[in-house]
């Protein structure tokens, strides 16, 4: 298990490695000046401005040294300083990323809560109305955009039941019933979209697991069809389960951009975007380290459950 992780641990370093040049690369050919922008009408009148801008902010070094200073201050929990702000990028990443990982586990916890079950109903009585019932509910919370469901989430708690807001930001140390009531409508969003992948993948992989000898044997030795689902079919089917979670959640991260907005959630991805656009350098090169490192350690993460679930993983990767 220990040779396992170290290699698991060693590949996540080179992926995050090779992740952090390609940020650095990809972000300098985006179109666009950053120091015309800052400056406005002022970059046209007056060159030398622009270029004192330049020389401050270090966009006038050749792009080599501008990585190696950046990785040095990346070793170093130093992004930069916003362009527009002038803020440290790292405590306005460290602030805005744990909302998105917030709004993330929320929308998974959900996911998961539904779509199991449901998945298992589905695997379960296929061919009767139960399965029926579940493969329907999972195929439409799978279809329907995640900008609907939250739509009609607001319209039928916020406007008709008047229970939840429809959107806003409160801290939890502020107050922290509020802070779950402004949690619950986004996260549902999430959650209903995903519970659908989460019940279709459960519903294949247990019916092919349910074909196993060894579910074959169990029932052969007196275990009802239940019992050898829930003890041995399903431990097995939720490996391949594990993974989609594991994956979905890492792209969730940057993905959220919708929903952050339709319910003024301020997360990670809204500020990316809005960084984008202002051609934010430094705001842009740390939201996307954040996001990639985060993604990076959910799939160690995913890696090191499956080796624990199932053995044949280790094996297979040795």
């Amino acid at each position: 298990m220990l040779g396992y992780l170290g290699r698991r641990f060693a590949a996540a370093a080179i992926t995050l490695a090779l992740a952090c040049a390609a940020v650095f690369a990809s972000i300098h050919l985006l179109p666009g000046d950053p120091v015309a922008m800052l400056l406005g009408e002022q970059a046209g009148a007056d060159p030398e401005v622009v270029q004192k801008m330049r020389g401050q902010l270090g966009l006038d070094r050749p792009l080599i040294e501008q990585f190696i200073s950046w990785i040095g201050g990346l070793a170093t929990g130093d992004l930069g300083r916003s362009l527009r702000t002038g803020e440290p990028v790292f405590a306005d990443v460290m602030v805005r990323l744990p909302r998105s990982l917030e709004l993330i586990g929320g929308g998974l916890s959900i996911a998961m809560l539904l779509g199991i079950p449901l998945g298992v109903v589905a695997a379960r009585g296929r061919g009767r109305v139960a399965g029926t019932a579940a493969s329907v509910a999972a195929i439409a919370g799978f279809s329907a955009p995640v900008f609907v469901s939250g739509i009609i989430l607001v319209i039928v708690f916020s406007l008709w039941l008047d229970i939840l807001p429809s959107s806003g930001f409160v801290e939890f140390a502020e107050d922290p019933t509020m802070h779950l009531a402004c949690l619950a409508l986004p996260a549902t969003a999430i959650g209903i979209n995903f519970m659908g992948v989460v019940a279709r993948m459960t519903r294949a992989s247990l019916s092919d697991t349910m074909t196993k000898e060894y579910v074959r044997l169990a029932r052969a030795k007196g275990l009802s069809r239940d019992a050898a689902i829930l003890k041995h079919a399903l431990p097995n089917a939720l490996v391949p389960v594990i993974a989609v979670i594991g994956i979905r959640a890492g792209n969730l991260l940057g993905g959220t951009v919708i929903v952050e907005a339709l319910f003024d959630w301020p997360g990670l991805s809204s500020m990316l975007v809005s960084a984008v656009f202002a051609r934010d350098y430094p705001v842009i090169q740390g939201a996307l380290v954040a996001i990639f490192a985060v993604f990076v350690l959910i799939g160690l993460a995913i890696d090191t459950c499956q080796g624990i679930v199932d053995p044949r993983t280790r094996e297979s990767a040795a």
